[in-house]
């Protein structure tokens, strides 16, 4: 047996294997933390939040029973076992890599093409879906994606749409919605805010302004109550129309909004926003992918769907 089959035998704790893998998308993490010895880094590259790829690391090393990372002062390195999955881990993803190009080349499936009619909500518009988007257009350019943002129950636009995104489940005659990805929140605010009145624990937000949005009233009494702390009196609060909005002022520095993490993993990974508190992170009603089911069928709504659906679960 050679080193790499006995890391793998002891990882497994000498129970059968075969059929049985890790998480992928947990190795996909893995490998980009490697690459760039930086929980962060890895963040920023693959577009998510530094809290996102530590879940994901956990995952895999809870798998292993083993610690794949040291931590250490600036980012972190491989430990010995570690190291040695790297190298399967690489080498796996390279040949996956080269086959499904060489299937691509060689496909003879014809292109999908079509029209996806989505109606999502304006804040998941703006901060999720637009930056991704040109994802799904440079592998389905011959699909036109049509995009109608509003807050409004589904089941009242009628036959309008072809896919939705919402908070929370629809039911409806017609559609049938689930879970696309968990919606976690926790207080967020601009680095500057946080250099002039500095957050380290619940109560120091009694110092802030509190950002609020008409869809998001109740959050903070939510969070506030989970975090032991529902009479917290902060120093304002501010109601701002749109979730958008809000974001967009907590980013300039006007107070701190309890946000929903999938919608700011950019602006953390640019540093335009912190989470200067890790706990509790409070699951707001998940968002729903909601399909209307007259057109299920149709190819290029059902490439979409898969195409969200992958993209959520990379959060």
């Amino acid at each position: 047996m050679d080193a790499g089959e006995g890391t793998a035998a002891a990882a497994a704790g000498n129970e059968p294997t075969r059929g049985k893998l890790p998480p992928l998308n947990a190795l996909r993490h893995f490998e980009a933390v490697a690459q760039h010895g930086s929980f962060a880094a890895a963040a920023a590259d693959l577009h998510i939040t530094h809290w996102a790829v530590g879940k994901q690391i956990k995952l895999l090393e809870d798998w292993f029973g083993v610690p794949l990372f040291e931590r250490r002062a600036r980012g972190v390195v491989l430990t010995d076992e570690g190291a040695a999955l790297l190298g399967d881990v690489s080498n796996a993803f390279s040949r996956l890599s080269t086959a499904a190009a060489r299937l691509r080349q060689n496909r003879s499936v014809r292109q999908v093409s079509g029209i996806v009619r989505l109606n999502v909500l304006p804040s998941f518009a703006l901060r999720w879906l637009m930056p991704r988007l040109s994802g799904f257009q440079a592998r389905y350019p011959e699909i036109d994606v049509r995009i109608s943002t509003t807050s409004r129950k589904l089941r009242y636009i009628g036959d309008a749409f072809d896919i939705g995104v919402r908070s929370g489940h629809e039911q409806g005659a017609g559609i049938v919605s689930r879970t696309l990805m968990a919606d976690l929140r926790l207080p967020a605010c601009s680095p500057a805010l946080l250099r002039q009145h500095p957050i380290q624990s619940v109560a120091d937000l009694r110092h802030h302004t509190l950002l609020h949005s008409v869809t998001t009233r109740t959050a903070w009494s939510h969070w506030l109550r989970e975090a032991g702390a529902p009479d917290l009196r902060a120093a304002r609060h501010v109601e701002i129309e749109h979730t958008y909005l809000q974001l967009a002022a907590a980013v300039e520095g006007l107070g701190v909004t309890l946000a929903s993490l999938p919608l700011i993993e950019q602006d953390i990974a640019a540093g335009r926003l912190v989470c200067p508190i890790a706990a509790p992170v409070w699951r707001a009603a998940d968002y729903a992918l909601v399909i209307n089911l007259e057109r299920a069928g149709d190819d290029a709504v059902a490439a979409f769907e898969q195409w969200i659906t992958m993209m959520a679960g990379a959060q």
